[in-house]
């Protein structure tokens, strides 16, 4: 019964994962987390031979743990800032009509130097192109110069 249990928690945090990455414009880096996901499912669902019973209590402890903790970790370290609500900062300012065009997601380095990955996009207003970059964790954008 627990099997079945875990590959569903599994697979409900694998899409809360893969949601956030879309939310956040792909500025998390959970790969890993969802890869371990996918190892318990695949974990549980082989766990269906009857190994010992130690092996057993060790890998739903291990899951167990994993399922509570990876959520708890992944919402300490989500940004400030949506990819959405970036655009909505930039763009407060500007009159409409406007065309927000996504770009690739850069690294950027903040005040201690940490390397992060920050959204990238730019904003066409009467054929003037601007582009932006945008730290997600601080709210702090610059314009880019070509």
């Amino acid at each position: 019964m627990y099997r079945k249990l875990i590959i569903f928690a599994c697979l409900i945090e694998v899409s809360f994962l893969i949601f956030l990455q879309y939310r956040y414009n792909n500025v998390l880096d959970v790969v890993a987390f969802i890869g371990l996901l996918v190892f318990f499912m695949v974990l549980s669902y082989f766990l269906k031979a009857q190994p010992s019973k130690k092996r057993k209590e060790i890998a739903l402890f291990s899951q167990t743990l994993s399922l509570i903790f990876i959520p708890i970790y992944v919402i300490t370290i989500l940004p400030q800032y949506t990819y959405e609500s970036a655009v909505d900062k930039v763009t407060q300012n500007l009159e409409e009509p406007y065309v927000v065009n996504k770009q690739k997601n850069t690294l950027i380095k903040n005040e201690s130097n940490e390397i992060k990955k920050g959204c990238m996009f730019s904003v066409e207003k009467n054929s003037k192109v601007n582009s932006y970059v945008f730290d997600p964790w601080t709210g702090i954008y610059h314009e880019v110069r070509d």
